[in-house]
């Protein structure tokens, strides 16, 4: 498959050095990857030019929009767009998460996020 037949994904992730990890073993995979710092970031780029195929994105994010807010304003601009959202704290504390999209617990390890993308990619 060729780069640019690869899946999109879009990183949502306010800590710079956790963001640029995620990205950087996604694209070694050889998925394409686009980086937003917050939510609001990531919804400017959802409304532009590239398709994203999935968002994976970080729950506790400063700025007005959490990830499980993302995760809602993407089922209503994008109703089947996979999200895979990530925490450091249990599913559990969360209290109404969003129905459309998946859990990956922090830490996670390479083989556990590459794993969840391909899950929620094929779904």
């Amino acid at each position: 498959m060729s780069t640019a037949t690869m899946p999109m994904i879009l990183v949502v992730e306010d800590d710079q050095g956790a963001r640029e990890i995620a990205a950087m073993i996604l694209e070694a995979e050889g998925y394409r990857v686009l980086a937003a710092n917050g939510g609001m970031q990531a919804l400017d780029l959802l409304s532009g030019s590239e398709q994203v195929d999935l968002i994976f994105s970080d729950i506790n994010m400063p700025g007005g929009m959490d990830g499980i807010q993302l995760a809602r304003r993407i089922a209503d601009l994008a109703g089947q767009l996979p999200v895979v959202l990530t925490s450091g704290h249990s599913l559990n504390s969360f209290r109404d998460f969003p129905t459309n999209a998946a859990f990956l617990a922090k830490p996670y390890n390479r083989q556990a996020l590459l794993g969840a993308m391909r899950q929620h990619l094929s779904a």
